[in-house]
């Protein structure tokens, strides 16, 4: 548990601003934030909005300090720039002004720090940042564990190890796990959209099975875990087969080892 915590703990922060006294103040302050809370951070630091336009396809930032006054492009402008790139990076500008609240709102800003920065007011901005970021962490682990289904106007959410295999039966998707089965109505391709490619496979234009299930591909038929049997079809056989007969391989190649 330790680790996964360690691991959502890391956020990469591009500093921007025009006068390096600043990117130094800032730096410093968030050195003493990371001190304090036991955050990771990484920090990047930018003299202009171009910039860090130029590096943004190449490197993912979680927080961004944008200075309001800059030359060139400025940090509101920077901003516009960057949400119609990414909806979900952490703005938070830097100003010697009071009065960019509308300006901060048009680009879904989170906050504003006037400088000189009061170090209390930053860790305030950052604990809510850092807290939007493991919100989104969380729900992205979680759609990576669960499959979320509507089933009779109620959303459920089933946890994808326990999966068998989904059949497609009339205009219902069953989902069959050990103990459970739902029907829902999505159909088998707008399921498969929602699942690992490397976990789950079509056997069938009917059936998509766990790979990890699999315990035995047969020429008509898969036998899945508990010896439950699924149709395979010539037009997935010889993939299934070769995969299949590749993990038997890759465990025999560990035991040897």
């Amino acid at each position: 548990m330790k680790r996964i915590r360690d691991m959502l703990s890391q956020y990469r922060i591009a500093i921007c601003d025009d006068e390096i006294y600043y990117q130094d103040e800032l730096s410093n302050l968030l050195k003493t934030y990371e001190n304090e809370s036991g955050n990771k951070l990484d920090i990047c630091r930018f003299s202009s909005g171009e910039k860090l336009l130029s590096q943004y396809e190449e490197t993912i930032f979680h927080i961004l300090v944008l200075d309001i006054e800059m030359g060139g492009l400025s940090g509101m402008e920077t901003a516009r720039e960057i949400r119609k790139k990414d909806e979900d990076v952490i703005i938070i500008f830097a100003t010697s002004f009071d009065n960019y609240a509308l300006g901060a709102f048009e680009v879904n800003a989170l906050n504003y720090l006037v400088k000189p920065v009061d170090y209390t007011k930053l860790k305030k901005v950052m604990s809510l940042a850092t807290a939007a970021i493991d919100f989104k962490r969380d729900q992205i682990s979680a759609r990576k564990r669960y499959l979320e289904v509507k089933i009779k106007n109620t959303d459920v959410y089933i946890e994808i190890t326990k999966i068998k295999y989904i059949e497609k039966k009339r205009n219902t998707s069953i989902i069959r796990t050990g103990d459970n089965e739902y029907a829902c109505y999505e159909t088998l391709s707008q399921l498969y959209e929602k699942l690992d490619v490397n976990k789950f496979c079509y056997v069938h234009q009917g059936y998509i099975v766990n790979f990890d299930m699999i315990q035995e591909v047969g020429k008509n038929t898969i036998v899945l875990a508990d010896y439950i049997e699924v149709p395979v079809s010539r037009k997935y056989y010889k993939d299934i087969k070769e995969r299949f007969m590749n993990r038997i391989y890759v465990k025999l190649q560990e035991q040897t080892f």
